[in-house]
């Protein structure tokens, strides 16, 4: 609320022809707000960018039953256990079937912990790369065996809760799962779903650096702190109103901001720092050399010119550039 306002400060610019003076207001930096969580994910998104292979890339979705999500609630710990059940999933069936090559792929894993309703919903949204590299060369991937994907995704991530929980009290917890999930959880990988790999990124990167609810999905708040807003319910697509009173809805958009340094968006396989060898020799999606220009278009003013053609420092009354004074 206090997002560009006077109590965070400001920084002055003053134009040496005509002598006006502009003050910028700070702005609040929080992920709670949407202004600056626009320019936060374009600098994620640049930073994907900037790791990221020039080749296909596909999208997965790893998501788990209803009854496990307040696990994670009770203890956010947990979260971590959805990143480590991803990774094994992925880098083990490799591992079994090219032991030789030790083909790797690179993946990179983010953390959603809503629905379209913004109710508790905890999944991992997956760019995975078509190509792994292996020992001395590389080879092209665009096939994984989904029945593996479900069952081993579901066999590390409970036996990483059960360890964390205690045998005797998640049992009956894990055999109803194994009782209703025979065919193993839901991972959804449609293919060529994002035939620009710029545009899966965004996708994946919406809701990492701001609220997950966007302000034009509410309807109205009335008189008795009751507020309405709406959804596109994703089994359907159909368009849902929902009433709930205002504390429930500040509650369920709280829990979802994520602990103090806790990362929501993860690099493995050959995106991991410690990359493969033959990484450094693969084409990158954007060329190193290009990678401060395109840094420079999140800046503040670059960002306004860029969308709104509209320079802030451009003297109203000159029309010459006014410099930066203090602040």
């Amino acid at each position: 609320m206090i997002c560009k306002t006077p109590h965070l400060g400001s920084s002055t610019y003053h134009c040496s022809e005509c002598g006006n003076t502009l003050s910028v207001y700070n702005t609040c930096k929080s992920r709670f707000c949407n202004s600056c969580g626009v320019k936060y994910a374009k600098q994620r998104s640049l930073n994907i960018e900037s790791k990221l292979l020039n080749c296909n890339h596909r999208h997965l979705v790893f998501t788990i039953p209803d009854k496990l999500w307040p696990l994670f609630l009770e203890d956010r710990k947990r979260l971590n256990f959805m990143f480590k059940a991803v990774n094994l999933t992925i880098s083990s069936w490799f591992k079994e079937q090219y032991k030789n090559e030790n083909y790797k792929p690179g993946f990179i894993l983010t953390l959603h912990t809503f629905g379209r309703d913004d109710k508790w919903n905890v999944h991992i949204h997956s760019l995975y790369s078509e190509i792994a590299l292996g020992n001395s060369k590389s080879k092209k991937f665009d096939f994984i065996p989904f029945d593996m994907l479900r069952k081993r995704f579901q066999k590390i991530l409970l036996d990483l809760l059960e360890k964390d929980i205690g045998k005797e009290k998640f049992r009956k917890l894990k055999n109803w799962v194994y009782s209703t999930s025979n065919n193993g959880f839901y991972v959804r990988a449609k293919k060529h779903e994002f035939p620009d790999v710029r545009k899966g990124i965004s996708y994946i990167l919406r809701y990492c650096g701001r609220p997950c609810f966007a302000s034009y999905r509410i309807i109205n708040i009335d008189n008795s702190n009751f507020i309405s807003f709406w959804y596109q319910r994703h089994e359907d697509d159909k368009f849902v109103v929902e009433k709930i009173h205002i504390f429930e809805f500040i509650a369920r958009l709280i829990r979802h901001i994520p602990d103090r340094h806790f990362k929501t968006i993860r690099y493995y396989g050959f995106y991991a720092s410690h990359s493969h060898s033959l990484y450094n020799t693969c084409r990158l999606l954007i060329d190193k050399i290009k990678l401060p220009f395109y840094k420079s278009l999140n800046k503040w003013r670059n960002l306004l010119i860029l969308y709104f053609n509209f320079d802030p420092l451009k003297c109203p009354y000159c029309g010459s550039i006014m410099k930066f004074e203090y602040g």
